[in-house]
């Protein structure tokens, strides 16, 4: 019965739930610097001017994928639960289905003034953490409108956006408070709840104790803890994640590896290469600016000692003071981008002669974009080989975790052209084909709204 779709009349309403993915379905209609242009030289230290929400990664990239392939299966109607902090994008309404996934959007006027001022205020010690004359309109500002705002949905209890919505089974994305509403959301409407684990932080010591603390993104554990403890199933990345998940939580995972799909990243290409990506050019790097997670700062440090390899580095906003400083230090040979938008971005895999990842073993999940990368067929050195990926598919080289190798490994790499392609394809089409992975997830769907027992299904012969 798990191997096949269940006789249902009507199609099982599936909600995923991942409220700032809805620049990954559609683009936004206008941006503040042209695509793909850079916002500024790389020594300035004026921080780039992109709207918050207007940026996304690798959790909404795969909550995309996973909904745009289970609205293939004939039985199951993807619900994608939104937000958007306007309520048209642009002249034109948001769309309510994209690719037969139907789309519930919420809009949150305040949202992007409100993140601006929890950048800059820990609300909770009421101390301020970094001056922004903005602050000076800002906080008038909401504290004028408090009366006529809706009040924020409360952790672990369930979400008002989405009760009563007739969801047969919910999936949410991160370990996080969101998804600690949506457990609490499927819990009293008795239907099923999915975890996504989107990062190896989401399995992080402190969550298997009852200590309380917050994030660096400003988390709290209970509410992170109450969605993976009290979530009907946890779905994981990698192995090393359901190992640990059964060591430290006592828990019981099902594995469904990040999916792609292998051909949209190969020529022909059916939209243009963004201006700063017409020619060829050494490495590409992507990521964010911050410190404890994609690293950019380590980016740079190999960038220094190659000063005859240029470096393109796509960053999204996130810490301030990160930005000021690598736009400071950056050397000539780094150019900085603020923005590429997705469908644009096999075209910039396809210009790079190699792909560089400095993402954290601690914070990330598994890299999107090394997968991009893979598919591509342009060649990786990453710090850290997560998932064992790089050894399995052949798709790189990795550091083991020795900065000081890094430089070392870009310079031989870029000299190499020792990798088996038909290997790595083989590799991705076993273990991270969107549609598998949506079939297996399809099947986890009809067996827990069915109250049927899960036999977890793998994404490869060999995991």
């Amino acid at each position: 019965m798990a191997n096949r779709p269940f006789m249902n009349p009507k199609p099982f309403r599936v909600g995923l739930v991942a409220w700032h993915a809805l620049p990954a379905i559609v683009p936004p209609t206008t941006f503040p610097h042209a695509v793909g242009d850079v916002a500024e030289t790389a020594t300035t230290e004026r921080p780039s001017l992109k709207r918050y929400g207007e940026t996304f990664g690798g959790l909404e990239t795969a909550m995309w994928t996973l909904a745009q392939h289970l609205a293939r299966q004939p039985d199951i109607q993807p619900v994608c639960f939104l937000e958007a902090d306007r309520p048209r994008n642009g002249t034109m309404d948001w769309p309510t289905e994209v690719e037969g996934v139907k789309l519930e959007i919420s809009v949150n006027r305040f949202r992007a003034i409100r993140h601006a001022v929890g950048e800059c205020i820990d609300t909770e010690s009421k101390r301020i953490k970094r001056f922004s004359p903005h602050l000076l309109w800002q906080i008038p500002f909401l504290a004028m409108t408090r009366p006529f705002r809706s009040r924020d949905p409360i952790d672990s209890h369930p979400d008002p956006r989405l009760t009563d919505r007739s969801i047969d089974a919910w999936i949410s994305f991160g370990v996080n408070s969101s998804s600690s509403r949506v457990v609490a959301t499927a819990a009293i409407e008795q239907t099923p709840s999915f975890v996504c684990i989107r990062s190896n932080a989401g399995l992080e010591d402190g969550l298997a104790t009852d200590s309380e603390y917050r994030n660096e993104c400003g988390e709290p554990s209970s509410a992170r803890r109450y969605a993976l403890m009290r979530s009907d199933q946890v779905v994981c990345q990698s192995q090393w994640q359901l190992n640990r998940l059964r060591q430290m939580f006592h828990r019981e995972g099902l594995l469904a590896r990040n999916p792609i799909v292998r051909k949209d990243w190969q020529p022909p290409f059916t939209n243009p290469a963004p201006k700063s990506f017409r020619n060829p050019f050494d490495v590409l790097w992507i990521g964010r600016y911050d410190d404890f997670h994609k690293r950019p700062l380590l980016m740079l440090e190999a960038a220094n000692k190659l000063p005859h390899v240029s470096f393109k580095m796509i960053v999204n906003p996130f810490d301030p003071d990160i930005e000021k400083c690598v736009r400071r230090e950056a050397p000539r040979n780094v150019e900085l981008i603020d923005r590429v938008p997705f469908a644009q971005m096999p075209m910039v895999f396809a210009a790079a002669k190699l792909f560089v990842s400095t993402g954290s073993l601690e914070h990330e999940g598994f890299p999107n974009v090394l997968l991009q990368s893979a598919a591509s067929h342009t060649p990786i050195v990453a710090l850290s080989d997560h998932d064992n990926f790089l050894s399995r598919s052949g798709a790189g080289v990795d550091c083991n975790d020795f900065v000081e190798l890094l430089a070392q490994r870009i310079t031989e790499q870029l000299k190499s052209d020792a990798i088996n392609w038909e290997k790595v394809d083989d590799y991705l089409d076993q273990h991270h084909s969107a549609d598998l992975i949506a079939s297996n997830f399809a099947n986890w769907i009809r067996c827990s709204i069915a109250n049927e027992p899960i036999v977890p299904a793998t994404t490869g012969k060999n995991t």
